[in-house]
């Protein structure tokens, strides 16, 4: 490797490890964190041998802009998995390892095995700085090890006459407690965290320049016995078939021939869960078998590719049912984040389902990488779209249409709901006033610091400021 490829990676490590502690890893890290992201992108310009892949930091910055945009904390963990993810399938695209266009579960496999490849190279930034000075090097270790045979000396010296000498046991705890008080360490611990972050980032970016990144072997592909699957297939879809009948007689139809008593509204609102379930299920089943027969031809193979796009379109129907079942909970109880989410949930599974289809008529192209592309879509939409003023909308209009007392969900949401829980302070409940100004307390509370610092800049908060003002109030 050239020596100037080597001082680019070890300016990009340094560059990595202070921008994460300064701009990601901040309290309440705001705006900061998409100028990370841009950051991350410039550098990997210059650094990375092909750009296509770069495309990968689209979703990143979207991931990032989260920050920015939203006070809603709920995405902030599972968005670093994301980015990890999102890194890993950048660099084996540079490396010709991400099997996109074949038939394969192979695609996340590789993604997964791929993320902790990185710390293979942690060692390699020390390798380069011994070759650049070998002499400090060596007067480098001899100091670390001078320094490592000291330390428990020291310490056994300390606790011995400590316990030998009250006096003297007195002094070192005030010098010690002198000591971490002017230790900070949080900063001590964002910069611990910064380092890992620095050397895990050059680590991904040198993977990239290593050789020896050799293809997978083809596989043999597998072949099922057709009569088996038919038989299970014809059993589960006669199953389905008496309860899609019951679905259009009962669910979809009146509800005013129901039996054994129920009413209508108890019988539709069970069971959500359990057709959700199948429903992911029938998708697996539908995928194992046309992987198991996609090779084969006559009438036997025809069949059970009929059988799977008629237990496509039962599938289809549950999703319905679910769907239309999660819509009678919602007109009764109104919207919560989980019921926000399955709603788009069912939403992107019904797309996924379309694909499911084409994917049994020509099985041709990657469907693993289709419900990833689709899976990653859903993940950024819900990083971008208000959930919480959505949810809070909905819960104060129904709260002012009908009266009822659900509306304390809405005042354990973030600041993103507070246009809309401003609107309570027209209500003539003094309770809900109180709670009201109980909400406006706790949001102040979480982020007053917000303004200290730039890097916590973030639109919903400051939205939040603007309506404190306007509303002429103080809240301690």
């Amino acid at each position: 490797m050239e020596k100037s490829l080597k001082l680019k990676l070890l300016l990009y490590l340094l560059i990595s490890a202070i921008g994460f502690s300064y701009l990601v890893l901040p309290r309440n890290a705001g705006i900061s964190v998409p100028v990370f992201a841009v950051i991350q992108f410039v550098c990997l310009v210059f650094l990375t041998p092909k750009k296509k892949p770069l495309l990968t930091f689209i979703p990143v910055f979207v991931l990032a802009l989260n920050s920015f945009i939203s006070a809603n904390e709920i995405w902030r963990v599972s968005n670093f998995i994301v980015v990890f993810v999102l890194y890993s399938v950048m660099t084996l695209w540079m490396t010709d390892r991400l099997p996109v266009r074949e038939v394969s579960a192979r695609f996340i496999g590789n993604i997964l095995k791929n993320i902790p490849e990185p710390l293979r190279y942690f060692a390699v930034p020390f390798k380069w700085c011994a070759e650049i000075n070998q002499k400090h090097t060596r007067t480098a270790k001899r100091v670390l090890i001078g320094v490592a045979v000291s330390v428990p000396c020291v310490l056994f010296l300390l606790v011995m006459l400590s316990s030998a000498d009250l006096i003297f046991s007195n002094s070192v705890s005030k010098i010690l407690r002198d000591i971490i008080k002017i230790m900070n360490f949080d900063a001590l611990l964002k910069i611990v965290w910064g380092i890992i972050a620095g050397f895990y980032l050059f680590g991904l970016v040198y993977s990239v320049y290593q050789p020896g990144c050799e293809k997978a072997a083809d596989r043999k592909v597998k072949s099922g016995d057709l009569i088996i699957l038919n038989i299970l297939l014809v059993s589960i879809l006669v199953i389905y078939t008496i309860f899609v009948v019951i679905q259009f007689r009962y669910l979809f139809a009146s509800g005013d021939n129901l039996p054994y008593g129920l009413t209508y509204t108890h019988y539709a609102r069970r069971g959500f869960f359990e057709l959700l379930f199948l429903s992911g299920l029938n998708i697996l089943l539908i995928l194992f078998t046309v992987w198991l027969t996609k090779a084969q031809t006559g009438k036997w193979a025809k069949l059970t590719k009929l059988l799977c796009c008629y237990l496509c379109a039962v599938t289809g129907i549950l999703l319905i049912s679910s769907f239309y079942r999660m819509w009678l909970y919602n007109a009764d109880d109104g919207l919560t984040r989980l019921r926000f989410l399955v709603f788009g949930f069912l939403i992107f599974e019904a797309i996924g389902l379309a694909f499911t289809f084409a994917y049994i008529i020509k099985p041709a192209f990657n469907i693993v990488a289709v419900y990833a592309a689709i899976g990653l879509t859903y993940y950024l939409l819900l990083n971008v779209v208000p959930m919480d003023a959505v949810i809070a909308k909905d819960q104060i209009d129904r709260y002012f249409k009908t009266g009822r007392e659900g509306i304390y969900y809405a005042l354990s949401l973030s600041a993103d709901a507070a246009p809309q829980i401003e609107r309570l302070l027209g209500s003539d409940d003094a309770r809900v006033k109180m709670a009201v100004d109980a909400y406006f307390e706790r949001i102040n509370q979480d982020y007053s610091d917000s303004a200290s610092r730039w890097q916590r800049f973030n639109l919903s908060v400051n939205r939040f400021n603007n309506r404190l003002e306007k509303l002429g109030r103080e809240w301690p």
